[in-house]
C-alpha cells in the first residue's frame, strides 16, 4: 500500500498495515485492532474542530425520549473536514487499506451511514454489551467490520467510557473485557459477527469535567457475501443487561446512589423486555397475516374444469398446484345440461392403498350420483352419469381413506386432480 495514495491517513500508519493485520488476526474474543495516530494529526484535530454541537433531535433514544447520545450520520453537511472525510472512506484506496488490514476482501461502504457518522455522548451515558445488526436487508448486504475513530483529547480511563470488547456478557463469571481507553485519534477496527460482543461503561466525569463529552466517529463496512459459516438469520442488534456492580454483596447497605442506580437498571431492562414483547407480538402477527393470506390463496384454487361449467364460490381442501386434501368439494354451475361427470387424477405408487369416491348432489331437485375406486397407485378415473342432466348447480365432493405426506412437504394430501370433465 502507497501512502500517498490515502490522503489525510497518517502515513506510518499505512506503512505498519501487514503489522496491524497480525494483531487483527491474533486478537481474541474475536478479531480486532487499536491503531493510534490513525489520521494525520492536523486533519484529527480539523474533525475535532468540526464536530457538531450536541442536538437533542439526534439523541432520540430506543424509547423514543431525548437521551444522551447523539448520532449525526449527514457527515457532509458538517463542516470541510467531514467532507474530506466522506471523500477519503469512500475511496478505493481506503477500502484496500481496510481489505489488508482485517484480510476481508471486497468492502463496501455504507453509503447512507446508518447507525454510524459522529456519536457524541454525554456525562451518565453508557452503551450495554451487543452485538450489531448483521445484515443490511434493504441493499442485501452483509455487515462485516466497524472502524470507530475516537476525538478525545487527555481522556482518562476513570471517566468511563472505553470501549469494551466482552467474551460473554451472557456469563458474567466466565466474561473476560479487553477495554480499550477512547484517546484521540485512536482508531479501532473490528469485525461484527454473532459473537462480537462490545460496549462501553457509564460516563461518570468529575464536575469540573462535565464540558467534556465522548466523541467519536462510526463507519462500518459491508460485503455482498460472507463465508457460510457465519451467516445466520437476519436480526436486529441484540443486546445485553450488565449485572449488578461488585459491591452488591450480602450484607451491603444501600446508598442513595445505588438506588437510584438500581432503579435506572430495572427500568431499562423492563423497557428492553417490553421491546422485545412487542417485536414478538408484530411478529406473531405478520405471521398470521401469512397464514391467512395462504389460506386464502388455497381457497381461491380453481381445479381443472372441461366443459360448460362455471366454478361457483371457493373450493375447499384444493391447493392451488393441483394437490387435494382427503376432503374436498367445490359448487359448479352448469351452462349446459351435464349429463355426466369424470374425475381424473394421479396418486404416487409410494402411497398406500385407498378408496376414493366421487358423490354428486344437486342443489335441487335433480337428485345425486356416486361413483368410488380403489387406488394403489398411478392415474385413475371417476365417472359418474345422470338419467337426467343436470342444469342448476351442484355440489361436487371426493372422498379419499387416506392421505399422506410427500418428503418436504408438511401437507396432509390425498392425489393430483389432473382434470375434472363434464359430458353434455
Amino acid at each position: 500500500m502507497v501512502a500517498s495514495q490515502l490522503t489525510h491517513l497518517d502515513p506510518a500508519v499505512v506503512d505498519k498495515a501487514v503489522e496491524y493485520g497480525r494483531q487483527f488476526a491474533e486478537a481474541k474474543p474475536f478479531r480486532h485492532v487499536a491503531i493510534d495516530g490513525f489520521f494525520e494529526p492536523d486533519f484529527a484535530e480539523s474533525l475535532l474542530g468540526d464536530f457538531p454541537a450536541f442536538n437533542p433531535q439526534v439523541a432520540i433514544s430506543e424509547s423514543g425520549a431525548v437521551g444522551g447520545k447523539a448520532v449525526n450520520t449527514k457527515i457532509r453537511e458538517i463542516g470541510p473536514s467531514y467532507d474530506d472525510l466522506d471523500r477519503i472512506i469512500r475511496s478505493q484506496p481506503f477500502l484496500d487499506f481496510i481489505t489488508e488490514v482485517s484480510g476481508i476482501p471486497d468492502l463496501l461502504l455504507d453509503s447512507r451511514m446508518h447507525g454510524g457518522g459522529t456519536h457524541e455522548n454525554l456525562h451518565g451515558q453508557d452503551l450495554d454489551p451487543h452485538v450489531d445488526f448483521n445484515y443490511d436487508e434493504a441493499r442485501q448486504l452483509h455487515r462485516r467490520l466497524n472502524l470507530i475513530v475516537y476525538l478525545n483529547h487527555d481522556w482518562k480511563e476513570e471517566w468511563g467510557g472505553a470501549l469494551e470488547i466482552h467474551s460473554n456478557p451472557r456469563r458474567p463469571d466466565q466474561n473476560q473485557i479487553t477495554v480499550i481507553n477512547p484517546l484521540f485519534n485512536r482508531a479501532v477496527l473490528f469485525e461484527t459477527n454473532e459473537y462480537s460482543w462490545h460496549g462501553f461503561p457509564k460516563i461518570n466525569l468529575p464536575p469540573e469535567e462535565r464540558h467534556r463529552s465522548r466523541k467519536s466517529i462510526s463507519i462500518y463496512l459491508y460485503t455482498k457475501t460472507r463465508p457460510a459459516e457465519e451467516i445466520a438469520p437476519d436480526h436486529a442488534t441484540f443486546y445485553v443487561q450488565r449485572p449488578l456492580p461488585e459491591r452488591f454483596q450480602a450484607g451491603y447497605v444501600l446508598t442513595e446512589e445505588d438506588k437510584t442506580d438500581l432503579l435506572i437498571q430495572l427500568t431499562r431492562r423492563d423497557r428492553w423486555i417490553e421491546l422485545y414483547q412487542n417485536l414478538e407480538l408484530r411478529k406473531n402477527e405478520e405471521i398470521a397475516t401469512y397464514a391467512r393470506y395462504i389460506a386464502e390463496l388455497q381457497s381461491l384454487a380453481r381445479p381443472p374444469l372441461l366443459g360448460y361449467v362455471l366454478q361457483q364460490g371457493l373450493a375447499v381442501g384444493f391447493y392451488p398446484e393441483g394437490w387435494t386434501r382427503g376432503q374436498a368439494e367445490l359448487t359448479l354451475n352448469p351452462r349446459k345440461p351435464v349429463k355426466s361427470v369424470t374425475v381424473k387424477g394421479w396418486r404416487p405408487e409410494t402411497a398406500p392403498q385407498t378408496e376414493i369416491s366421487l358423490a354428486i348432489s344437486s342443489l335441487t331437485i335433480n337428485g345425486s350420483a356416486t361413483a368410488s375406486s380403489t387406488v394403489a397407485g398411478g392415474v385413475f378415473e371417476l365417472k359418474t352419469a345422470f338419467p337426467t342432466p343436470l342444469t342448476e348447480p351442484f355440489k361436487l365432493a371426493i372422498r379419499s381413506g387416506t392421505e399422506f405426506r410427500n418428503p418436504g412437504d408438511e401437507r396432509d394430501v390425498s392425489f393430483i386432480v389432473m382434470e375434472i370433465g363434464f359430458g353434455h
